[in-house]
């Protein structure tokens, strides 16, 4: 198609096409589509496909200019991208004269005798060239695990085996005139609640204060001043009280407003620890206690390699991004944090928040998103330009290994998960895109100069 081509840049991303289609061309196409509804119109007076052209530009020709409009706007588009070698990001925003996209009715008239001029201004993936990424100076946390951590890990094990018992007033011999101590701190009580929000008009009760929970006192899990206002109470005592949500508090609806809660205590239980024995070692699956002492270590260490390799990898990333600074892509930027909004509301879902809920956790967070997703973008695009640039691929063996491992971390066959790959093209793109990038990042691992350090020394 012949074209008049214009491009701006005002931006390292941003492209600005001015467009000119000629008339003889626009005429051409308009003409073209005149006869394709001739075909098929229905005019009182003619047998169907045999009304003059002048009759269906007379009935037809402003919706036949409406598509045609459209149609070459199209068309011409990805020819200019084609003419002039460009790959466009997210949809591009169309102008002229007639038309604007994104800015609600507008007149859609074309003149068939004219030329079509527009403008189109779109983003394109940066042309990044990349430097200093190679042996970057680096430091990496030794893992130092401490018997303190040890005997952290394992008492942390035997909170979660304690049991909970009823606690009564020794000072009471008849059972049947037993009755609990006071509430103290670190104990665990079983309420029944109610409340509402206070107002002019009264207490407005709300479900979402009603409920028969077992609260740990101290745990700081509830308002401040809940679970104070349970020290001191015994079994079967009511109490009412009021305070005030924070201001930060996930519900807006409830931020900085008083409530009034009535509290009823039913039970008051104590935690009972086991020794730490043989005994609680075999409880817990192990052998015995050294041998529990043993794997808390393990453990340990393998949870603090894996933190202390994924700072290291963040400060290596860090640097690179340092040294090469470049816009990002708005497209890219509004795609991924779209993308970190839908994971967390569906996480949010499966812990059963319903949509109101989800949505006040989600929106004071989205600049936080967006920012993330920046990052992550960014971050990808730095090791796809590395990966090109050092000619980094996935093999197919490589490409093997994974799968084998999905197959045996998902519990299929390694047929099956090959199937899955094999007819979606996509996601195996996805999956070899993963691999690159963990490849390129292990590649700069390898050129990194680094420095092991004590954390206490850090």
């Amino acid at each position: 198609m012949e074209l008049s081509i214009e491009i701006e840049k005002p931006s390292s991303v941003l492209r600005k096409m001015k467009i000119k289609v000629p008339a003889k061309i626009v005429k051409s196409y308009f003409e073209k589509g005149l006869v394709s509804v001739q075909k098929d119109a229905k005019l009182k007076g003619f047998r169907p496909g045999q009304a003059p052209l002048g009759i269906i530009k007379q009935y037809y020709g402003s919706d036949v200019r409406h598509r045609v409009l459209h149609h070459l706007i199209d068309e011409s588009f990805e020819e200019a991208l084609q003419q002039k070698e460009l790959k466009t990001i997210g949809q591009p925003k169309i102008q002229t004269p007639q038309h604007q996209t994104g800015e609600g009715a507008h007149d859609h008239t074309l003149d068939e005798n004219q030329d079509l001029s527009y403008e189109a201004t779109f983003e394109v993936m940066p042309d990044l060239k990349m430097k200093g990424y190679s042996g970057i100076s680096v430091e990496q946390e030794k893992v130092e695990i401490t018997d303190e951590q040890v005997e952290k890990a394992i008492e942390s094990l035997r909170q979660s085996h304690g049991q909970l018992v009823s606690v009564v007033s020794e000072s009471h011999l008849s059972e049947s005139t037993q009755t609990s101590r006071v509430v103290q701190m670190g104990d665990f009580v079983d309420i029944e609640m109610s409340g509402g929000l206070v107002s002019e008009e009264g207490i407005q009760p709300r479900q979402d204060m009603k409920g028969h929970p077992v609260i740990e006192v101290g745990s700081h899990q509830w308002i401040p001043g809940f679970e104070e206002q349970l020290i001191g109470m015994i079994r079967g005592e009511v109490k009412v009280f009021r305070l005030q949500f924070p201001s930060d508090y996930g519900s807006q609806d409830l931020a900085n407003r008083e409530a009034e809660f009535t509290v009823k205590v039913n039970e008051i239980k104590e935690k009972k620890l086991p020794a730490l024995d043989d005994e609680f070692a075999k409880q817990a699956g192990f052998e015995n206690f050294t041998h529990l002492q043993a794997q808390a270590q393990e453990i340990l260490i393998r949870n603090q390699t894996k933190e202390s390799d994924e700072k290291l990898k963040s400060s290596l990333l860090s640097k690179v991004i340092e040294k090469n600074p470049f816009e990002v892509p708005v497209a890219l930027i509004e795609g991924q944090t779209r993308i970190l909004v839908q994971n967390w509301a569906q996480d949010l879902k499966k812990q059963g928040f319903h949509e109101k809920m989800i949505q006040e956790a989600i929106t004071p967070e989205i600049e936080s998103l967006r920012k993330k997703a920046e990052s992550q973008v960014r971050t990808s695009l730095i090791l796809e330009a590395i990966a090109k640039e050092e000619k980094i691929t996935i093999q197919p063996n490589e490409l093997d290994q994974e799968l084998d491992r999905l197959a045996e971390s998902l519990k299929m066959t390694r047929p099956q998960v090959q199937d899955v790959y094999s007819k979606n093209p996509d996601r195996q793109s996805d999956l070899e895109f993963k691999l690159r990038q963990e490849k390129t990042i292990q590649f700069l691992l390898n050129q990194a100069k680094i420095k092991s350090v004590s954390i206490a020394k850090k």
